[in-house]
């Protein structure tokens, strides 16, 4: 498993842990620090799964964009918190579809 979908999956049993209450915005803000910090440690880029998901948002919303998959999602829920738990359903979409 991708480290970072692990530290996501960790983050949803407990999201104010890591980012203080449920929300997508925040959550964003976290993995981009995360994958900053990843690539500039390791000397080399490391984009994890985050690009192929992006285009995958993109397919299952039916639009062309440059918003990042968070500010779709959002777009698409009733809140933020919304937002967050759509995330997460999305995301096992996701990995359902591209482990099979």
């Amino acid at each position: 498993m991708d480290i970072l979908h692990k530290k996501i999956q960790e983050m949803k049993q407990r999201p104010g842990m890591y980012i203080g209450k449920k929300s997508l915005h925040l959550l964003q803000a976290y993995l981009n620090g995360y994958i900053a910090y990843h690539n500039e440690v390791n000397k080399e880029p490391n984009y994890f799964f985050l690009s192929e998901f992006q285009e995958y948002i993109q397919r299952r919303y039916n639009i062309n964009t440059t918003h990042s998959w968070a500010e779709l999602i959002t777009f698409f829920s009733s809140n933020d918190n919304d937002a967050f738990d759509k995330f997460y359903e999305l995301l096992d979409d996701f990995f359902a579809e591209n482990t099979r």
